[in-house]
């Protein structure tokens, strides 16, 4: 598909400018993702060390509250003294050691319970009458899957605290008391509220997509989204596990911290989506920059480039007029550059061919008419050759009426053949048929009773106009060449003119003597008598042919000896200008 050189411009600009736009961009909008991304997984692993730190805190001062109530002799003495017995004194017993209790619960007010668990099952807390109450809460699962744990945190479970269900984790410790001689260990419960937890990532847990925390035993402590999708989950789970803190795909990064205390380990994922939507917005923005500047550049461009190919719009529709023959065309480019150069020049250009032409044109008119003159005076002297042979022939053998006769017969065939201009190149058919006429006046009296003419032509076809003296040496080899020298009495002449189609056909056909024809080349060539003059007369015939109608005439000779001959002039029906 062709493209007007205004639309190649305008493309090819818009194709660089988008491109360097889109190119620069990419490369921005790249670098801008990575650096966004560095940072963001900088700023997460600060934040996740500022929980870590904040959790390590909780459990830093638990581990001290145990500390202080596994090394507190008393608490230890009232906890292994021996039973007496006494109800009494059982009640002061675990009076004294509650009171006590209290006193380490005061110490962070995020400790709601605290509980000693001896090894006969008897408990201890810093609230009285719940004895039965933690009979039932030692029996739970969170206790019975850390009673073999030297220390270890729970999962977050329920406790029954004052005023209702409260949620907490649980720091189980397993000891015996130093300086006491005891067979089987105790148990420190020490019960911390969730809600602590959960506020160390209140602030946090809306920069991620999802947060966790888990104990060292693997339990589940804490999770911002308590449903995330379960492929954020796997992809967590496997690209997390085993020591691994840090891992990525296409759509999410996610992040471990394990720097507090008893293994637990915070995991955090985060959306690149998110991540990216302020620098998407940017990309947004700058799409609307680039489409903006190829809009912009256009606009500007585009009269610029309408001033320069206008001119050369109007240059090519004044050369397609030159391709078809109008070479009166001409431009008029006042641009002020090289197509004002270009322009003038083409002018130039177009007139020094106008004048070319016209006068190759002239030249070869001139040129023509006189290969025409030459071709006529070629053969008129063959025809007074011959004509002139009778008179002399007629005048030795003392005819000499029969002389004057052949003699006022040339006068009128000369004066129809001396015409000028067009008249010495065409004639009517009607002219060329006086003429063979007059011409047969001569020979018949050379040659009296040795030949006939026959003219089979319609009267509407002799207005026609016809190459002049073309019928003539055609009747004249006729006679000379075919009927003469045959053994025959009489010899017939048949003369036709027809339209076949779009040609004209004139025929001159004689009954003589015939000839054989060459197979590449009809027309003889060379030799001397007969054979020179009949070579005279068909190439000067066929050279006129020629060189008036070109390829669109010929003669054609058709010859069997014995049977005569048929010579044939085809003409162009519609003749050219």
């Amino acid at each position: 598909m062709r493209m007007k050189i205004r639309t190649k411009i305008l493309a090819s600009a818009a194709l660089v400018v988008s491109l360097s736009l889109a190119l620069s961009g990419f490369f921005i909008y790249d670098y801008a993702r990575d650096i966004i991304r560095d940072q963001s997984i900088k700023d997460s692993r600060t934040k996740l060390a500022q929980i870590s730190f904040q959790l390590g805190k909780i459990q830093e001062q638990v581990s001290k509250t145990a500390e202080y109530i596994v090394s507190d002799e008393e608490i230890a003495g009232q906890v292994y003294a021996e039973p007496d017995g006494s109800i009494e004194v059982d009640y002061f017993r675990k009076q004294a050691v509650q009171e006590k209790l209290g006193r380490f619960v005061a110490l962070g007010n995020f400790i709601l319970n605290v509980l000693v668990v001896s090894p006969d099952g008897e408990t201890y807390s810093n609230f009285s009458g719940y004895e039965d109450y933690f009979q039932d809460y030692l029996k739970q699962d969170w206790f019975v899957d850390l009673k073999n744990e030297r220390s270890a945190y729970s999962k977050p479970h329920s406790f029954f605290f004052i005023s209702g269900q409260r949620q907490v984790v649980s720091y189980v410790l397993k000891y015996r008391p130093i300086g006491i001689n005891a067979a089987a260990d105790s148990y420190l419960i020490i019960d911390v509220a969730y809600s602590e937890l959960a506020n160390v990532f209140l602030q946090s847990a809306r920069d991620f997509e999802q947060i966790e925390l888990y104990t060292g035993q693997g339990a589940l402590l804490f999770a911002a989204n308590e449903d995330p999708p379960p492929a954020d989950r796997d992809f967590m789970a496997r690209a997390l596990g085993g020591d691994a803190d840090y891992a990525e795909d296409a759509r999410r990064i996610a992040l471990a911290d394990d720097g507090m205390n008893h293994g637990w380990r915070q995991t955090a994922l985060i959306s690149k989506q998110t991540l990216f939507e302020k620098i998407n917005r940017i990309f947004y923005f700058y799409v609307f920059i680039i489409l903006s500047g190829i809009v912009a550049s256009m606009i500007v461009m585009l009269p610029i480039i309408v001033g320069l190919t206008r001119p050369l719009v109007r240059l090519t529709n004044a050369m397609k007029r030159v391709a078809v023959g109008d070479l009166g065309t001409s431009v008029d480019i006042r641009s002020g550059d090289e197509l004002e150069i270009l322009g003038g020049g083409f002018n130039r250009m177009v007139g020094d061919l106008k004048e070319k032409i016209e006068d190759s044109v002239r030249s070869e008119a001139d040129k023509r008419q006189m290969q025409i003159d030459l071709l006529m005076a070629q053969i008129n002297p063959h025809f007074l050759y011959n004509a002139l042979n009778t008179v002399i022939y007629l005048s030795h053998a003392g005819r000499s009426a029969e002389a004057a006769e052949v003699t006022q017969a040339l006068i009128a065939i000369l004066q129809d053949t001396i015409k000028t201009g067009e008249g010495a190149v065409r004639a009517p058919l009607a002219d060329e048929k006086r003429i063979v006429d007059k011409y047969a006046v001569i020979q018949q009296t050379r040659y009296p009773g040795r030949f006939r003419l026959v003219w089979e032509i319609d009267d509407a076809l002799l207005s026609r106009s016809v190459p002049r003296m073309a019928l003539q040496p055609l009747v004249e080899n006729a006679i000379l060449h075919g009927i003469v020298p045959s053994d025959a009495d009489t010899g017939t002449i048949a003369l036709r003119a027809y339209r076949d189609g779009a040609e004209l056909c004139l025929e001159v056909e004689d009954d003589g003597l015939g000839m054989t024809l060459p197979a590449d080349d009809w027309l003889p060539r060379g030799g001397a008598g007969h054979e020179r003059t009949r070579g005279i007369g068909l190439s000067n015939i066929q050279e006129r042919l020629r060189s008036h109608f070109g390829a669109a005439a010929r003669l054609e000779v058709e010859s069997e000896p014995g049977r005569g001959t048929l010579a044939r002039i085809r003409l162009p029906w519609t003749e050219p200008d």
